[in-house]
């Protein structure tokens, strides 16, 4: 069975740390213990800035076919800053030579400056047209912005006219976010965890998408197709309960779940469960998933296991698989 995997991230060094000098103060204050947190909290450099070596035998040996490879933490996609355009065409230009040493077992999704909306529709395109990408990654908001707000309007358009994804992905919350929802008598630690891949940067994903939806961006953009990671980060189970609360103000044409089910693949990030699985089978179908281990971050030795397992017919698994990202992201059989 081909395995095709789709929330997998590289970190390019030069840019990560000009994104950190540029970004300002972190959004958690820290303390005593936070630096060696940070260091034990980190993956493996190698795993994470090459397709090639450890990465690639990784995929070996849990049977995954073809990773899509996309910038992770300390994107230049979220720098609110003007060199967020040369520092996207960088990622870019590195993951696109990365992946034409292994064509068959990698493809990329483009890492756009949301700081200049229109210079990301052409990075989208360019990415796309010349370098064979097939879609996007954003991570969280810019400059506090989410992709509703009327000045993305360019990045909508043009990913609805390139027909391929954006991966709505977590981003780290606001500073005045952290510190009002997650800060505590805990440590800055915990405090990181709380905010970020413990719970906030989930809630704040799936915040993302249903703004999407509220605002109206898929009536004026119906075909485009967003992916929405870690099981529809807690937006895609609450689904029946949108339609209830949001039709009593009648302002959307249709109900909050038939825009989802309609725009919205999700994908399980390494959440390998059951008893997820067979929920969100039921509510957005077999045909509505996309397979996912979020690697570097996550590395599970039960990726191909888990699937060959599942309680699920083999069109369902097949699709799951790799059948849907074929479609969705336009990838060869």
């Amino acid at each position: 069975m081909r395995i095709i995997t789709v929330e997998e991230h590289f970190h390019h060094p030069g840019s990560v740390g000009r994104v950190m000098e540029l970004s300002g103060p972190a959004p958690i204050t820290p303390d005593a213990g936070f630096g060696d947190f940070l260091g034990d909290f980190a993956p493996d450099p190698e795993a994470a800035e090459q397709l090639g070596g450890s990465r690639l035998k990784h995929m070996d040996d849990v049977g995954i076919d073809v990773q899509v490879v996309s910038h992770g933490a300390n994107s230049p996609s979220a720098l609110d800053h003007p060199e967020a355009v040369t520092l996207c065409r960088r990622v870019n230009d590195d993951l696109a030579r990365q992946i034409s040493e292994h064509p068959t077992r990698f493809r990329g999704f483009a890492t756009i400056p949301l700081h200049d909306p229109r210079a990301a529709a052409d990075e989208l395109r360019r990415c796309v047209g010349d370098l064979g990408f097939v879609g996007t990654l954003v991570t969280g908001t810019c400059g506090g912005l989410f992709l509703d707000d009327a000045r993305f309007e360019p990045v909508l358009a043009a990913a609805e006219a390139v027909d391929l994804p954006i991966y709505v992905h977590p981003g780290m919350p606001q500073a005045p976010v952290s510190t009002a929802y997650y800060a505590g008598a805990w440590p800055a630690a915990v405090q990181m965890l709380f905010s970020g891949p413990g719970f906030g940067w989930h809630a704040e994903a799936g915040i993302h998408v249903l703004r999407l939806i509220l605002s109206g961006a898929l009536d004026r953009h119906p075909n485009l197709k967003l992916l929405s990671g870690h099981w529809g980060e807690l937006a895609a189970g609450w689904l029946d309960r949108f339609d209830e609360v949001f039709g009593w103000a009648k302002a959307l044409e249709r109900p909050v779940s038939e825009y989802y089910r309609h725009s919205v693949w999700i994908t399980p990030s390494g959440m390998f469960s059951q008893n997820q699985l067979d929920y969100y089978l039921a509510e957005v179908g077999a045909d509505r998933i996309i397979y996912s281990e979020d690697f570097p971050y996550v590395v599970r030795d039960d990726v191909s296991e888990f699937l060959n397992r599942a309680d699920v017919d083999d069109d369902q698994r097949e699709a799951i698989a790799h059948r849907n990202a074929e479609r969705v992201l336009r990838i060869e059989p």
